[in-house]
């Protein structure tokens, strides 16, 4: 696991876009993407973990096969919105 803070820029790429608050931190997406775009994303208060999710941690390793989005259960990962 990459450790990096989830920010505006990382939760999108050329082609897919995701939404934080719907994501449950299932991991389903980390495990199919071919190109290793996404990584997990830890928030610690303390020693509290308050929320995990799902970042873009190498957008630009994105391809736009959208294997991520089919995968994702929840809806977390669309097309990017021109």
């Amino acid at each position: 696991m990459r450790s990096t803070r989830l920010t505006h820029e990382n939760t999108r790429t050329a082609f897919v876009q995701l939404n934080s608050d719907a994501c449950t931190a299932c991991w389903k997406c980390i495990e199919i993407c071919p190109g290793k775009v996404l990584d997990k994303s830890f928030l610690f208060i303390g020693d509290t973990l308050i929320h995990e999710q799902v970042l873009m941690y190498d957008a630009s390793a994105c391809t736009g096969c959208l294997e991520c989005m089919q995968a994702c259960e929840f809806n977390a990962i669309g097309i990017k919105k021109q």
